[in-house]
């Protein structure tokens, strides 16, 4: 019997061990999607983005998440055409805000003159916006990821009533 009883406590010492060694393993880490940013342009910090560009950008006033330098809307790829994005989180949504100099184009979008109208959103791809600044700066507003149309319009809202017309 005795024999019995230490090959039973062995074998349940065995598995405790094992059940703890299983706890202890590390759970495996989802891997984030990649930001909608990097997909756009050359990432890199806000100051070193704002010198590679001619304009004064707006920044919204929420945490970034990542600064690019984006292509021109038209034209040469140089510092008087190029634009920036910044991708920000807004109560606790992911944004895309994107800026551009005019550079003279027409803006026109689904019939909407953006040159007479500023400031004034408009949809121009599905879930995202698309104004002009009284300064002739081409400004687009995409969600990265879903989020309601209405959720998007009330951002832009608040962006252009924070400076984003000026």
């Amino acid at each position: 019997m005795p024999r019995m009883r230490i090959a039973r406590l062995a074998l349940l010492l065995t598995s405790v061990s094992l059940a703890a060694c299983a706890q202890q393993r590390p759970a495996a880490t989802a891997t984030a999607a990649p930001l909608l940013i990097e997909s756009r342009g050359v990432t890199m910090p806000l100051q070193d983005a704002v010198r590679k560009i001619a304009f004064r950008p707006f920044v919204p006033a929420a945490q970034l998440a990542a600064v690019a330098v984006i292509p021109p809307l038209g034209g040469e790829d140089t510092r008087d055409h190029r634009g920036i994005a910044m991708e920000y989180v807004s109560n606790g949504s992911e944004l895309l805000l994107s800026q551009w100099p005019r550079q003279g184009f027409a803006i026109a979008v689904g019939g909407a003159d953006l040159n007479r109208t500023t400031c004034s959103p408009v949809p121009f791809m599905a879930g995202g916006l698309m104004w002009t600044t009284r300064a002739a700066v081409v400004m687009t507003l995409q969600p990265d990821g879903k989020l309601a149309p209405q959720r998007v319009a009330t951002e832009a809202r608040r962006l252009i009533a924070g400076g984003a017309c000026r």
